[in-house]
């Protein structure tokens, strides 16, 4: 047997060149290039080394034959650390006039200086438009590889992925751009290239073909065997060996067949070039087998650190094990691939980057580990090591899960509790973490109740110092005889004072008796109805009899207090209206819940952006990035409309007098408009987006702040007429989050983009920083309470002291992500937002009140002026009316239900009654 052949037949890493024997041709290569011919973008974004960039020089070569002219960019090329935009986008100008041979028509030096009083991307755009299609006369491909390296910019480069946009739109005009093509290729989803969320309208990637690039199968490689046929007269069997460790990675593939030429002392003993037998054939195939293993587990598993050359499972490690936000989840869904096999995909962010690693891949409808290499290389055990250094409490959930969730004495409390939430805000996390976290934070319940069963003892002692001082007066009445008067008087007045003290103590004893009662009841309620799914009504119904039970103890109990933040227990409230909820999805009983208890409608193209309330009249606005607004009443009828000509609007507010409307436009603007759609004035002064817009109380100046580091502020006093030059905020950390004036308008609050609050006065000093890192900030309109509320991206609430701006009071929400946080009318509820869909009502003792899921994801939250609804707006489109209730509503609609459920009757007219 000859065990030499030419050294170049298998190429490991870098782009094939055009007549290499060894490529392996795939479906996607006809997709590509049939796709680009008929003038469609396309893009291929995969995992490394999957052949992208072998595939585009054979569809460029294609392209040519047919005459098509081709620039390929390498945009990696350019740079990306320190570039500015000027110079990115010179580069990009500079390489299409090298591909294109336009250096004696244009001097791009010279054409770029001449215009710029354009942005580099306009530049990029007319070059296109009046040199590039004018002189080439043929159809135009554009390849753009390594698009993730957009990534690394200092800016975000949404603005290309528009110009690319743009020029498919400019085909309804100019028919000129139907030549002109582009095709993306790298290492990025979508979602990962477009920076701004909300944009879109301006993505290409909604109106392109994605080519999926998928691992070579048995009948597409067989070029590969042909490299085989010199060192085994049974390349086939070999082959698909070969491809069974490597899943038809096209690197890997490439690598192990090399390996098995430079390897070939590794063979055992091979079969003779003779026409085999049955029996024959099946000892080749296992020696085959045995072969192939062999150089798998010595040449590349084994020691892999030391063997990976060309870089490649380096390169897997490194996306894998990237520290960021989503570490944790995306650890934890690859090791339930490693337990499970397979996963339904949900094109999520974790799966995205597990499957742009190349580790998983997409089979059918489910996912799947890629290859048994990538299995024996990123085990099960490496990855519980991984996950063990990862989290501070690794050892406890271990402990905690092998009990089957039981052990309580391994969940977390006090310190330990606030370093896991601290170290778990903004991370992405397993279900197994949120699990644990929740369940710690159940303890608190259970330590606060130590504390009031604390109270009760020392209560109960007072009683029986109480009745100690009794009997001593007693006593002492038989010895005022021989006092004096004013003995007497003395002696009165120390059993008065004792007297006094055993009934405030004996008071305190019943209270907290009663409250940790009536709060374990509307826990136990709650608890039933969340583990029932709607269709068990009768389970359900269990579970609303004992909150209402429950609900009328709180009512009697807290009859003459007027303040939420004085009930003594709250649970009842959140299980009535949980309970109330899940009834209501069920369409049989929709009827029976009366009034009407949330209303939804689509109300945009795209996601709402922005919903508020009028201050004065029964209507609210909404914005989207569609670029419109639209007026509602509260049954979801459309009152006005009109085209904000922003870009995108991305908040909208109502004066304080309701008479007009404030948008916050994509394109740098600030428009106010009345309320039929006119618009009364266009204010400029912020660069970039702008993010947030506030009025003072008296509606006679306007606060605006953007991506520019500034927020601005404008005197509306004289409008319509023109409003005069902005006053400026400057030295924020880049993005300005949100601007808000104070109730009375005596100062002003800046949110950055680093989560730091800053305080300035009228005139744009800076008064003071808070020392605290915030997410959201809401002011009360309620002028007696007179403070403000923060939220922390981990959901720790602070409230503050409006004179002082001092810290008075935090507490922990069950957000492991807060968004924002406002407060409602009367100033006795806060709402917090998470990334969990979810809107959560709070007391200002920190007590949960309510809790509302939708189906999208939450945007915006408004109050109406009576806090009797929030409006919230959705990331799809929809918008959703929702009614707050307090304690004697939920109760009334809790019996209104069984006045249709005959078989509780009795049970209902005792506890309604």
């Amino acid at each position: 047997m000859n065990f030499t052949t030419k050294p170049s037949y298998y190429q490991v890493g870098g782009s094939l060149t055009n007549n290499a024997p060894n490529y392996v041709k795939r479906q996607a290569d006809d997709d590509l290039y049939n796709g680009l011919k008929a003038g469609e973008f396309c893009y291929v974004l995969n995992s490394r080394q999957m052949g992208k960039s072998s595939l585009q020089v054979r569809t460029i070569q294609r392209l040519r034959n047919e005459g098509i002219a081709c620039a390929a960019i390498d945009i990696s090329e350019i740079g990306n650390r320190g570039v500015t935009p000027e110079q990115w986008y010179a580069g990009l100008l500079r390489i299409l006039e090298n591909n294109f041979n336009l250096s004696d028509i244009v001097n791009v030096r010279t054409w770029w200086r001449d215009r710029n009083f354009l942005t580099p991307v306009q530049r990029l755009s007319e070059f296109i438009e009046t040199v590039l299609l004018p002189n080439i006369s043929s159809n135009i491909v554009i390849f753009i590889d390594e698009i993730d390296s957009i990534l690394a910019l200092d800016f975000p480069a949404d603005d290309f992925l528009a110009l690319i946009r743009s020029c498919y739109n400019k085909r309804a005009n100019n028919s000129e751009f139907d030549r002109l093509t582009w095709a993306l290729l790298g290492v990025a989803s979508p979602t990962d290239l477009c920076r701004e969320q909300n944009a879109s309208s301006n993505t290409p990637f909604n109106i392109g073909k994605a080519i999926e690039l998928t691992g070579f199968d048995e009948t597409e490689a067989q070029p590969l065997a042909a490299g085989l046929a010199e060192l085994t007269d049974s390349p086939n069997e070999v082959l698909r060996e070969v491809l069974y460790w490597t899943g038809g990675q096209p690197f890997l593939t490439q690598k192990l067949c090399k390996l098995l030429l430079e390897n070939a002392e590794l063979i055992p003993n091979l079969p003779t070039p003779v026409p085999p037998s049955q029996g024959e054939a099946k000892d080749k195939i296992n020696t085959s087998k045995k072969w192939v293993e062999k150089v798998v587990r010595l040449k590349i598993v084994e020691n892999w650190e030391t063997q990976d050359v060309p870089e490649h499972l380096s390169t897997i490690r490194d996306r894998l094990f990237k520290e960021n936000q989503r570490i944790v989840r995306r650890l934890g869904l690859y090791q339930q691939i490693l337990e499970q096999t397979e996963m339904i995909p949900d094109g999520s962010a974790e799966q995205m980057e597990l499957r742009l690693s190349g580790l998983i891949i997409k089979r059918g409808e489910r996912l799947t580990i890629s290859n048994p290499i990538y299995q024996a290389v990123f085990n099960k055990e490496l990855i519980e090591e991984k996950l063990e250094k990862l989290s501070p409490y690794s050892e406890a959930i271990k402990l905690w899960l092998n009990s089957s969730c039981e052990d309580d004495s391994q969940l977390l409390r006090g310190e330990d509790l606030q370093s896991a939430l601290v170290w778990a805000a903004g991370k992405s996390l397993r279900n197994e973490d949120f699990q644990f976290l929740t369940a710690s934070q159940k303890v608190i319940l259970s330590d606060q109740n130590q504390l009031l069963h604390s109270a009760t003892l020392e209560t109960k002692k007072a009683v029986c110092d109480a009745e100690k001082a009794w009997s001593e007066a007693d006593s002492a009445k038989q010895k005022a005889k021989q006092w004096i008067g004013i003995g007497s008087a003395v002696l009165a007045a120390s059993l008065v004072t004792a007297i006094g003290f055993s009934t405030l103590a004996y008071q305190r004893f019943k209270l907290a008796q009663a409250s940790i009662e009536i709060e374990q009841n509307g826990s136990d309620a709650l608890l039933l109805a969340v583990s029932q799914k709607t269709e068990n009504r009768e389970a359900l119904s269990e579970a609303l009899l004992r909150a209402i039970a429950s609900g009328k103890k709180l009512k009697t109990l807290v009859e003459n207090t007027h303040k939420l933040e004085q009930y003594p227990a709250t649970r009842p409230l959140l299980a009535l209206q949980i309970i109330l909820d899940k009834i209501s999805e069920s369409q049989q009983v929709k009827a029976s819940l009366s009034p009407q208890r949330k209303i939804m409608w689509q109300a945009h193209k795209g996601a709402v952006t922005s919903v508020t309330f009028s201050p004065n009249r029964q209507i609210l606005a909404t914005a989207g990035i569609d670029d419109t607004v639209r007026v509602w009443n509260f049954s979801g009828k459309k009152i006005a409309e009109w085209k904000a000509l922003q870009r995108s609007v991305n908040m909208v507010n109502f004066s304080p007098n309701g008479n007009f409307l404030a948008t916050a436009g994509r394109d740098s603007t600030v428009k106010i408009w009345n309320l039929s759609g006119k618009n009364i004035s266009t204010l400029k002064g912020i660069q970039g987006s702008v993010t947030s817009i506030s009025f003072s109380p008296e509606g006679k100046l306007l606060a605006a702040a953007g991506i520019d580091s500034y927020a601005a502020i404008w005197d509306l006093s004289k409008l319509p007429q023109l409003v005069s030059s902005s006053l400026k905020l400057p030295g924020h950390n880049g993005l300005v989050r949100s601007v808000n004036f104070s109730p009375n308008g005596d100062f002003i609050t800046t949110l950055d983009g680093k989560s730091t609050v800053r305080l300035w006065n009228l005139s744009g000093k800076l008064k003071k920083t808070l020392p605290i890192q915030a997410i959201g900030l809401s002011f009360t309109p309620a002028q007696h309470q007179y403070r403000f509320a923060t939220v922390t991206l981990n959901g720790k609430v602070g409230l503050w002291n409006l004179s002082e701006k001092e810290l008075v009071k935090e507490f922990q929400t069950l957000h492991f992500d807060a968004k924002s946080i406002s407060f409602s009318p009367d100033g006795e509820r806060l709402a917090t937002v998470g990334i969990d869909k979810t809107v959560r009502l709070w007391n200002l003792a920190g007590r949960q009140v309510a809790q509302f899921e939708f189906e999208e994801n939450v945007v915006s939250v408004s109050w109406s002026r009576d806090g009797k609804q929030i409006a919230v707006a959705g990331s799809n489109g929809t918008v959703w009316l929702r009614q707050v209730e307090v304690l004697e509503e939920l109760l009334k609609q809790s019996c209104n239900f069984f006045t249709t459920q005959p078989k509780y009757f009795t049970r209902v007219s005792t506890i309604c009654k």
